[in-house]
Order: structure tokens, then sequence, then C-alpha cells
């Protein structure tokens, strides 16, 4: 476990974070050259994801307040992240709406993007996973498999390690689908399916993981799991209606 990637002086760089800020760079490096390449219009890009990223973390922070609100006793200790955390869900869903907004803004044609973001989001969300990892955060239920618990000084299921897999899979079916399938599909089906697959592969994942059980053995995360999955079934159903050769600059 290392938890402390390096220290600078008093600096202390955090394993965890220093993942997360990696893969945030190398995901938005890959989705600009996949846009590019698109002739998509990348002008306000890195501008949109400043700020996707932080209203991203003022979700995730959010979604932990509402979750576990009995571990803050005032406003002092609700916007210190060193004292509580994060529910990745709650970033995810306010920093994609504020990313289709500006996208919506700029007139872009937001199921493109999508489409394309979705890659590179799962590329830096599985460097954020291992940065767990590394970091022995995330760890779920006791066990003696040591093929469930992957690191050997630990005998918890290492969920953010499936994850991370999981991730990775997700990033390398979406590099074929882009380079094989991305002219020839309805736009939106890469995201919608990407969506599908990571919270079909979350809801999994969390039988193994340490948080409560909310219902029949169902957790909080779990729970979202399966609304995402849903909403997002209905939301390729209706792409799928449409002709695959439509390929306008829709703005949603």
């Amino acid at each position: 476990m290392h938890p402390v990637l390096f220290r600078i002086g008093a600096w202390s760089f955090y394993t965890h974070g220093v993942m997360s800020v990696l893969g945030i760079i190398i995901g938005s490096l890959v989705v600009y050259f996949l846009a590019r390449k698109k002739a998509l219009d990348v002008g306000y890009f890195f501008d949109n994801i400043v700020f996707t990223v932080l209203f991203g973390i003022i979700g995730a922070r959010i979604a932990y307040l509402i979750l576990y609100h009995d571990q803050f006793s005032g406003f002092a200790s609700t916007i210190n992240l060193q004292k509580g955390g994060l529910v990745s869900y709650g970033g995810f869903i306010l920093g994609g709406v504020v990313f289709a907004f500006l996208l919506r803004s700029q007139k872009q044609p937001i199921p493109r993007w999508l489409d394309i973001t979705s890659i590179g989001f799962f590329l830096g969300l599985s460097l954020g996973r291992i940065g767990c990892l590394l970091a022995g955060e995330y760890d779920g239920i006791t066990t003696s498999n040591k093929w469930l618990s992957v690191l050997p000084q630990n005998n918890t299921i290492a969920t953010s390690f499936f994850e991370a897999i999981l991730c990775l899979i997700i990033f390398g079916a979406g590099v074929v689908a882009y380079n094989k399938l991305y002219d020839k599909i309805n736009t939106g089906i890469i995201f919608f399916s990407s969506i599908i697959v990571y919270a079909l592969g979350r809801f999994i994942i969390d039988f193994g993981g340490s948080e409560g059980d909310l219902f029949w053995k169902i957790s909080i995360g779990q729970l979202f799991s399966a609304i995402i999955i849903t909403i997002s079934l209905i939301a390729l159903i209706r792409m799928q209606k449409r002709s695959p050769n439509d390929r306008r600059q829709e703005v949603l």
C-alpha cells in the first residue's frame, strides 16, 4: 500500500490524487485527438473539461453529504474533503449534465461528443481506480481467495482493481467501435452502450464491496447502477430507432 506516492519538502502527493489527475489529463488528450480526427470543433474543449471536472467534484461531494450526512457537524466539515469523501455517481451525473449544457450552449453535436468522450473517460477512470488500489482505498469485504484480494498483503476483495479492468475493457471496445463503426452506427450508441456495460459491471463488483446493504443485500451504489442501466437502455432503444444514415450535427 502506498497512500503517499512521493513527497517534496513538506508537500505530500497522494497516490489516488496523482493517478486521478493523470487520468483526467490522459483521458482528455485522447478525447481531444479523437475529436479532431472526426473534424469536431475543439476550440472550447479544454475549457469545457475544466468546468466538467470542477462540477464533477462538487456533484460527488454533494452525493456523499446526502448519503452520509450524519458524519458532518457543520459547514467547515462539509467542505473539508480530507474528512469525508466523494460518491462517484454523483460526480458522473453532475459533471455529465454540465458538459452537455456547455456543448448545447456552443451549438455542438452532443451525441457525437458523448460517444468520443466516453472513450477517454473510461481510460482516465481506470487510472484513477488503479490509484485507489495502490493507495489501499475502496477495498471490499474480507475474503480468503487470493485471486479476489489481488494484493498479497491484503485479505479483502480489491473492488477498485476489478473496476479498473472493467474500465480498460470498455475503453478498448470504445476504440474498436470508434475505428470500425463510428461512421456506420447512430450517434450516441457508443456512449450509452459504454454506460450500460459499466453500470452492469459495477453492480456485479459491488456485491464484493464493503458498502452497507440498503435492502435485499443491494447497496446504494447498486441501486444507482440499476437506475442508470434502465435509463440508458431506454435511450439506447430510442437511438436504434433512428436511421443509421442520419449523421446530422445534432444538438439535443
